[in-house]
């Protein structure tokens, strides 16, 4: 009985961004070449868009021939890298009938969780099995200036929409230090791990657990980035470019009433935006089990509150008594998140920098716009 460990790159999809993994074990006296993977979902499943919604994703496990896994991959153009794991005899059997007994219709499927019990922390559990705990108590307490943002970011970084939502979505719990554990729920850092891994044989000696790798396919088109993104800087530029851009507009409102209209509407339109975002944040925080939602402080920046504002403000250009309301709203708007500024100063603060940079100048040029014409 061989085993290994194959893990495959990044696709072009938004959900292969993470890559995957599998086991794949072969035995050719027992006619045995399988390899087993906990990434199996349907998108046609009955409710599945509300399985994402509400985090309550229904996964399997599924074992189909090695060589047709590789090649299936190996058609879409996605990195594919095999390692032969270091394993006794009884420890390859061991991993071989428990992947086999999890893949029985009735104990095959399982209650994803994006960060927590994935495809990849799957494998390493199974990998970790086998050697007698030895991965987990190797590397349990080794903490990475990593966290499940900054690895999330870093693998949707060429998909620019995909990033800032995960980047509003994800809180503070989705901010600490992981340990080199912890960060095997992504397929490659499992690679990386097992290739550093020492176990004792049976004479006490360590040895290595992977004793052959090899790259199957190196992809052309995707390629994994190595760190996470550095935003503070663009979403700078593109808060301030926004900013400027309304606060111009706003300011030729207050001489010419086609550009006043103009201002209203992209008001009414960025109030929008935000509020609905903010909405978004709000129930993802409170009716879902999506538990790296809640204590987000980005609901100070995309507030539900400036759904209001999306409202008065270009009614009060018909109706001016309005107006009053309309400032005093998106004063409130941008108070509350300039308290996003002030929360960066307290302990175990959000990494949410980038998105104040970019949310919080609008929001200010929005606030400025309206109070100046409710006070004249």
């Amino acid at each position: 009985m061989q085993v290994f460990l194959v893990t495959i790159g990044e696709g072009a999809a938004y959900w292969e961004k993470f890559g995957h993994n599998a086991l794949w074990f072969r035995d050719s006296t027992r006619g045995i070449d399988i390899a087993y993977n906990w990434g199996t979902f349907a998108f046609d499943e009955p409710g599945y868009l509300g399985r994402v919604i509400v985090n309550d994703l229904r996964y399997w496990v599924e074992g189909i021939p090695g060589q047709y896994f590789i090649d299936a991959y190996r058609r879409y153009d996605r990195t594919i890298v095999v390692q032969r794991l270091n394993l006794t005899q009884p420890q390859a059997r061991k991993a071989y009938e428990y992947a086999v007994l999890n893949a029985r219709d009735e104990n095959k499927y399982y209650r994803y969780d994006y960060f927590l019990d994935n495809c990849s922390t799957r494998v390493r559990d199974l990998i970790d099995l086998a050697l007698g705990g030895a991965l987990k108590r190797a590397t349990e307490s080794t903490s990475v200036q990593r966290s499940y943002r900054s690895e999330t970011l870093r693998l949707v970084d060429d998909m620019k929409v995909v990033e800032f939502a995960i980047n509003a979505a994800l809180a503070r719990p989705a901010d600490r230090n992981l340990s080199v554990w912890e960060n095997m729920f992504v397929p490659s850092r499992v690679k990386d791990a097992v290739r550093e891994l020492r176990v004792a044989d049976t004479t006490g000696a360590l040895v290595p657990v992977v004793v052959e790798e090899r790259v199957i396919l190196q992809s052309q088109a995707h390629e994994e980035r190595e760190d996470a993104p550095r935003l503070s800087l663009p979403y700078l530029i593109v808060g301030l470019l926004l900013a400027l851009e309304l606060f111009s507009i706003g300011w030729a409102g207050l001489k010419s009433r086609p550009a006043e209209m103009v201002f209203r509407f992209e008001v009414g339109v960025w109030a929008f935006l935000t509020g609905l975002l903010g909405v978004v944040l709000l129930l993802g925080w409170a009716i879902t089990e999506h538990a790296f939602w809640r204590h987000n402080e980005n609901l100070l920046l995309l507030n539900p509150l400036s759904l209001f504002l999306m409202v008065v403000a270009p009614l009060s250009l018909r109706r001016p008594r309005w107006l009053r309301a309309a400032a005093i709203g998106a004063v409130v708007v941008a108070l509350l998140g300039a308290v996003a500024v002030v929360l960066k100063g307290l302990p175990g603060a959000q990494q949410n920098a980038p998105l104040i940079l970019l949310l919080l100048p609008a929001h200010f040029a929005v606030a400025y716009g309206l109070w100046t014409r409710a006070r004249s």
